[in-house]
């Protein structure tokens, strides 16, 4: 009864909540200002640690930090792409740094019912 029960509940789809999506967001953008480089990068997903070099995740991350602390973020899109293992959103967020304002795009993987970092992107504009 007991391995049935175990059996069953490993066939539940385990997918990571889109309303989590802003909360990993938060906590990408409080780690870059506290300039938490380390937690970022542990946080990622497996596939962007393969794909990328430890150390070229870093310099990224010390380049937009760059830009000052976070002063304020507001998502503008969420685009859902793929399901299951492949479920990816690429949140856009309109943020205002220090001494810069943009767009931070994230991209997020659903790593077993977790959001994990899977790229970012800067676009610097105008204020």
């Amino acid at each position: 009864m007991v391995a049935l029960l175990l059996g069953g509940c490993s066939l539940l789809s385990h997918e990571a909540p889109t309303e989590d999506v802003d909360k990993a967001a938060a906590l990408f953008f409080q780690r870059l200002d506290n300039q938490d480089f380390k937690g970022i990068y542990d946080d990622c997903s497996k596939r962007f640690k393969k794909n990328r070099p430890r150390q070229t995740i870093i310099e990224n991350l010390q380049q937009l930090a760059a830009n000052g602390k976070t002063l304020d973020f507001q998502r503008t899109s969420m685009p859902i792409e793929g399901q299951g293992s492949d479920r990816t959103v690429s949140p856009v967020y309109k943020v205002v740094f220090e001494q810069m304002a943009g767009e931070v795009t994230l991209n997020f993987q659903d790593e077993s019912g977790e959001w994990r970092l899977l790229g970012f992107a800067f676009k610097p504009r105008r204020q």
